[in-house]
């Protein structure tokens, strides 16, 4: 039951009351006057034919036996519709039926709820309320990013609403009297559309999505079905959700390219766990080569066999590299470093990557600078750099590598360097496809790639532009499609002298040279028994004074009786109880201002922070020759000896 409302008039009318009709207790229609003819349309003797039912449904289900209850007493105050009224559009009416006492009728009263005024002292009625929440419903399907539209079981339009409407091309009934199929150009009943709307007139809801005018618009259908339940057509909302699908194809693609790095880190993990073992191997394989090749006549045909078994070795050895820079697991030791000494040593692998119907060309600078930077670092890069121009070519072309030196006294722009300084600038370039100026913009993102699905990680490029920023670097692209790409790499160049760096050099430094020895004591801990022993036999034979352990424990057992006169530790950083850092720490301990040597095959955290070796530590990277293990183990020593002769002078 609704709650009563005021007296209602018409503005204009002096008669209280807008428009009435009697009803008789059986629903018939006794009286329907002009006024009430007005309101709804409908004539007396249409009207007579009819039952109250017939005429007026309420808006609110929960009010119909109110209305349709002709019982001793009824009343009814509310909102309804016409239906009935074929003609007619459907709208909202305030009725109000009340039981007349002196007569064995109804009174209804009919107005429209834009003519109602309210007393101001009356409180705000139920049927007023329900106008207003109508009006609020209007406002908010006109503001809403979509639309409300209905159809009859012919699928003419009836009406159409809603701002959304606008995005789409139409105007807010603009479809009326249009047909549903003719807009379609399909009358195909597998048509989704046509399907959904199919279902909605049989009764069922249904829902489909589809694109217009470039949006994406979901639709809800249901059936629309007058006051005896019966379907005269279908009412359907629209709801544009383009904003919504794009974020869900962002979220999709964030979450394969969350999906692919945790692929790409547990295959990095498998990668450096692979060579770490495979390092040990190869230190134990590439020494005892180089010892016997140093026995070995140079002319004789076994020479030959250990020179081939040595190169293989080499290859080997730059594999586990390379899986260590995948998993992101080297250790970066910056040093002294000839860019065009780094090409002309990896110019065969790189031909051999590129293959035979692209040519490359290299234009290496002879005075070359050198660059404080980690040879093996660079040398991936260059490795990514020239896949990537690869990649860009299609069938024959041409690739170019070039150093040189720049000195600039002002800012390089766009091309160039920031900051007036001395560079070495490392250059590949390719006349391959290029690329547009969005590819550019986005070619050092992470997860970034031109390549099919599943042909590239997106992870090249953004690895290049990391490795360079940590050498201190930057990296510039100029590229126009159909025409090519040019990276470029500026480099710092350092002051340094070329003999002393060459030396140092581990790209120029012969593998068989022998390094000069000494006499020093040196604590050797190694877990793995074959590296164990070569390198304490490499090192007994440069004439130091060994102490071979198997594990920490070990060490720290024997080194009471060596205490006084332990020069260095060389120790395996991963080892089974305790690690080579916590036994350097111990030992540190036991015996202060002792030089440390770490060694691994594998780029632990424990000695580095982000690849980047700690300061004051010394590391040499499994696998290593017998000269390199020599000539490492004699700098430190040598400097171990300046810095405590300069303590003693001071």
């Amino acid at each position: 039951m609704v709650a009563s409302i005021p007296v209602v008039r018409r503005e204009g009318d002096a008669e209280p009351g807008v428009a009435r009709a009697l009803v008789r207790r059986d629903g018939s229609i006794a009286e329907w006057s002009s006024a009430i003819e007005l309101v709804s349309g409908w004539s007396a003797s249409r009207a007579k034919q009819r039952t109250l039912s017939d005429l007026l449904a309420p808006l609110d289900p929960c009010d119909m036996p109110d209305l349709h209850s002709f019982t001793a007493g009824a009343s009814f105050r509310g909102l309804v519709a016409l239906v009935g009224f074929e003609a007619l559009p459907p709208r909202p009416l305030m009725a109000e039926l009340t039981h007349l006492a002196d007569k064995d009728e109804l009174c209804l009263t009919l107005a429209q709820p834009s003519d109602l005024t309210v007393g101001d002292h009356a409180p705000p009625p139920d049927g007023a309320r329900a106008a207003f929440d109508l009006q609020r419903l209007s406002l908010v399907i006109d503001s809403m990013p979509g639309f409300v539209y209905t159809l009859d079981r012919n699928f003419v339009f009836t009406s159409s609403v809603g701002a959304g409407l606008e995005a789409m091309g139409f105007k807010p009934g603009e479809c009326v009297g249009k047909s549903v199929l003719d807009m379609w150009g399909v009358r195909d009943p597998s048509y989704e559309p046509l399907a959904c709307h199919l279902r909605a007139l049989a009764g069922y809801p249904a829902t489909y999505q589809d694109v217009c005018a470039g949006r994406s618009i979901e639709y809800r259908l249901l059936p629309l079905r007058d006051v005896n339940g019966a379907i005269v057509g279908i009412v359907s909302t629209g709801i544009d959700v383009t904003e919504r699908e794009h974020a869900r194809e962002t979220q999709a693609k964030l979450t394969a390219q969350l999906r692919q790095a945790q692929k790409m880190e547990a295959i990095g993990r498998l990668a450096g766990g692979v060579a770490h073992d495979f390092n040990n191997l190869l230190t134990c394989i590439m020494g005892n080569l180089t010892l016997a090749e140093e026995q070995t006549p140079g002319d004789s045909r076994v020479a030959r066999y250990l020179e081939g078994a040595s190169a293989a070795a080499e290859s080997a050895a730059t594999l586990t590299r390379q899986l260590l820079a995948f998993g992101r697991k080297q250790v970066i030791d910056p040093r002294p470093v000839n860019l065009s000494t780094l090409i002309e040593r990896v110019k065969g692998m790189l031909e051999r990557l590129i293959g035979e119907a692209i040519t490359l060309r290299t234009s290496c600078a002879a005075e070359l600078w050198y660059v404080q930077a980690d040879p093996g670092q660079l040398e991936q890069v260059l490795v990514n750099l020239i896949v990537n121009a690869r990649d860009a070519i299609s069938g024959h072309g041409e690739i170019e590598v070039e150093t040189r030196n720049l000195e600039t006294s002002q800012s390089g722009g766009p091309v160039g360097p920031a900051t007036p300084g001395r560079y070495v600038v490392l250059s590949v370039r390719d006349n391959g496809r290029g690329m547009s100026d969005v590819v550019r913009s986005k070619l050092f993102e992470p997860f970034f790639t031109t390549k099919e699905t599943g042909a590239g990680t997106g992870l090249g490029l953004a690895t290049v532009y990391g490795a360079v920023q940590q050498n201190g670097g930057i990296i510039t692209v100029d590229s126009t499609l159909g025409e090519g790409s040019t990276f470029r790499i500026f480099l710092p160049m350092i002051d340094v002298d070329r003999a002393v760096a060459r030396a140092s050099d581990p790209v120029v430094a012969p593998p068989s040279s022998r390094a000069r020895g000494g006499t020093e004591t040196i604590l050797l801990v190694e877990d793995e028994p074959l590296v164990l022993d070569l390198a304490a036999c490499t090192l007994h034979e440069l004439g130091y004074n060994v102490i071979p352990c198997a594990s920490a424990d070990e060490a720290l057992r024997r080194m009471p009786d060596y205490q006084k006169r332990i020069d260095l530790l060389l120790t395996d950083v991963v080892m089974p109880r305790m690690n080579g850092k916590e036994l350097a720490s111990r030992v540190a301990s036991l015996q202060p201002g002792i030089s440390v040597l770490f060694s691994s095959g594998y780029g632990e955290d424990i000695i580095a922070k982000q690849g980047v070796l700690d300061a004051g530590l010394y590391f040499i990277g499994k696998p290593y020759r017998p000269a390199e293990l020599a000539a490492k183990v004699r700098s430190i020593l040598d400097e171990r000896a300046t810095r405590l002769a300069a303590a003693r002078a001071s």
